[in-house]
C-alpha cells in the first residue's frame, strides 16, 4: 500500500510541475469554449465562405446538440492525443536506465508502482474532459438554448471510458516499446486508425469508436461499444503488467 500511495504522489507531482495537468486542462477548456461559439456562428461563417453568386450555402440555425456535437467532435481528437500521451510518459522512468534498474531491482512486481501512475493520469484526463464538458453545457445553454441532462451524461460517459481505453492501448505500447517518441507517434497513428473500425458492418455494433458519435444516441444504445471499451482497456492494463514484469533491466544509454 505504501508503494501504490507513493506511486500516485510522484505522478501527481510529475503532471503538476511539468505543466502537463495545466496543458491538458487548458486544451479540453478551449474546446469547451469553442465548440458551443463555432455553432453559434457556424451559419455565417458558411454564408462568408460561399457568398458568391455562382454558389449560395444555406445552414440551418445551431441546435444545442450541435454545441456539444462540435465540443466533442474537436476534444476527441487533441485532446485525446494529448491524453494517451500523458499515459505513455507515466512509463518514462523506465526508458532511462539508471532509474529502470532502480525501480526493477526493488519491487518483485511492477503492478503496484505503474497502475496508480496510470490511474492518476485517467482522473486528470477524465476530469479535464468532465470539466470542459460542463463548460460547453453551461455555454450552449446560454447561447443555444436549453440542453438535455440525459445527452451530458450520455457523453460524458461514453467519451470518458473512450479516453480510458486510448489511454490504455497507449500504455500498453509504451510498455512493449520502451521508447517515448516511437510509443507516442505509434499510439496516434492507431488513434487515427480506429474510427475506421465503425465503417465495417461486422464490427460496427461493438466497435468502441461509436462512442465518439454518442451526441445522437441513447446510453442503452451503447452498451456494446461500452463493454468493448471497458474490456479492451482491463485487456491492456493486465497485458502491459505481465510484459513488464518480463523484460529485463536497461542497461544500454
Amino acid at each position: 500500500m505504501t508503494l501504490i500511495l507513493a506511486s500516485a504522489r510522484v505522478e501527481t507531482r510529475r503532471l503538476i510541475r511539468s505543466g502537463a495537468l495545466i496543458g491538458l486542462l487548458a486544451v479540453f477548456a478551449f474546446f469547451g469554449l469553442s465548440g458551443p461559439a463555432l455553432a453559434l456562428y457556424m451559419p455565417e461563417l458558411l454564408a462568408a465562405a460561399a457568398g458568391t453568386e455562382q454558389l449560395t450555402i444555406e445552414a440551418a440555425d445551431a441546435t444545442p446538440m450541435d454545441g456539444i456535437a462540435l465540443f466533442n467532435q474537436s476534444a476527441m481528437q487533441l485532446g485525446l492525443i494529448l491524453a494517451v500521451a500523458l499515459a505513455i510518459t507515466s512509463m518514462s522512468w523506465d526508458t532511462r536506465p539508471g532509474s529502470s534498474i532502480f525501480y526493477r531491482t526493488r519491487v518483485r512486481h511492477l503492478a503496484p508502482l505503474m497502475l496508480p501512475r496510470l490511474v492518476i493520469n485517467w482522473i486528470a484526463a477524465v476530469g479535464s474532459y468532465a470539466g470542459a464538458l460542463l463548460l460547453a453545457a453551461a455555454l450552449t445553454t446560454v447561447f443555444l438554448g436549453p440542453i438535455d441532462s440525459g445527452l451530458i451524461i450520455t457523453v460524458g460517459v461514453a467519451s470518458a471510458l473512450y479516453l480510458v481505453m486510448a489511454m490504455s492501448i497507449g500504455y500498453l505500447i509504451m510498455a512493449l516499446t520502451r521508447r517515448t517518441a516511437p510509443a507516442i507517434a505509434a499510439a496516434t497513428l492507431l488513434m487515427l486508425v480506429l474510427p475506421l473500425l465503425s465503417s465495417v458492418d461486422a464490427l460496427a455494433t461493438w466497435a468502441p469508436t461509436t462512442l465518439l458519435t454518442a451526441s445522437g444516441v441513447g446510453l442503452a444504445d451503447l452498451a456494446a461499444p461500452l463493454l468493448s471499451a471497458a474490456a479492451v482497456s482491463v485487456g491492456c492494463v493486465i497485458t502491459a503488467g505481465l510484459i513488464s514484469n518480463r523484460q529485463s533491466l536497461r542497461r544500454d544509454a
